[in-house]
This record gives structure tokens, sequence and C-alpha cells, in this order.
């Protein structure tokens, strides 16, 4: 077997095995439904931004308008913009709410069909393996571990008549 230098390695014979590339644990149904869930949080995010801004331009309009003496009073008109904006505020929540709730109807659907499915038949395929276990330890604790024990208490109670039965021999010829 010849000494190799480091000088002697070529590219092709690396001196550490290369790094395994991670695995992609992610499954595509969850990239899809996170995208979901964050393209549903900007666009409720920016409904927010946006009912804000026009509640805020709405009420300077109708606080001139009031100034200049079309509107009853400035306080009634910004309260009655806010009142209005609270109503569609209250009634678009509402909305993503039931939105939500179908949502989660839905997956817990999904969970239970996944219980009965998949998780149902793998625990009663764990629990026919038991019951096999179950019955090859019985067989072999009757058939088996049984008549050995009995034969191996037999064969040490001999051994130990025996045993007695020799020193009782020494014992007679010493006297």
């Amino acid at each position: 077997m010849e000494n190799r230098t480091d000088a002697d390695m070529t590219p092709e014979q690396p001196l550490s095995p290369q790094p395994a590339r991670p695995v992609d644990v992610e499954s595509s149904a969850e990239k899809r439904a996170r995208r979901w869930f964050i393209g549903g949080a900007v666009i409720a995010g920016l409904l927010m931004v946006g009912l804000v801004v026009l509640m805020v331009f709405l009420s300077i309009s109708a606080y001139r308008a009031a100034q200049e003496g079309t509107a009853p009073s400035p306080g009634s008109a910004v309260t009655a913009l806010l009142r209005d904006t609270a109503i569609v505020f209250v009634a678009f929540e509402s909305l993503l709410i039931g939105v939500l709730l179908i949502i989660l109807m839905l997956q817990i659907q999904s969970l239970i069909v996944l219980l009965r499915d998949e998780i149902k038949p793998m625990l009663e395929a764990a629990n026919e393996t038991m019951t096999t276990v179950r019955g090859t330890t019985r067989f072999v604790s009757h058939n088996v571990v049984s008549p050995v024990m009995k034969w191996s208490s037999y064969l040490a109670g001999a051994r130990r008549i025996v045993r007695e039965a020799a020193g009782l021999r020494r014992g007679d010829e010493e006297t």
C-alpha cells in the first residue's frame, strides 16, 4: 500500500465526503397554504389601511362641508362618518370570521378523514400485531419455558440429592 500526501490527492478524491443536501421537509400543500395565508393577511392589512385613509379623507371633507354650512355641524358629520365606518368595519370583520369558520370546518373535516382512513387502519394493524405477539408469547411460555423450568428444577433437585448422598457417604467413611 502506498503512502499518499495531500499534494498527491486529485480533485476527484476528496478528503471528506460531500455533505448531504437538506431534505425539503415542507410539502407543497403547506407552502401553498402559507402563501394563501400571507396573501390574505396582506390584503386584509391593505383593506384596513385603505379604510382608515378613506375615513380620514371623508371626515376632512365632512368637516369642511359642516364649516361651509352645507352640513348640520362638524361634530355630528364626523360622528356620523365614524359610525358608518364602524358599521362597515364590523360587517367586514363578520364576513372574515365567517370565512375563517368555514375554513376551520373544512380543516376539521380533513382531520376526521385522516383519522378514519389512515390512522385507524394503522392502529388496527398494531392491535393485530400485539395480538399475534401475545399469542406467540403464550405459546412459547407454555410449550418451551414451562417444560424447561420443570426439567431444570428436577435436575437441580436430583443434583442436590446426589450431592447430599455423596456428603453422607463421606461422613460414613470418616467415622
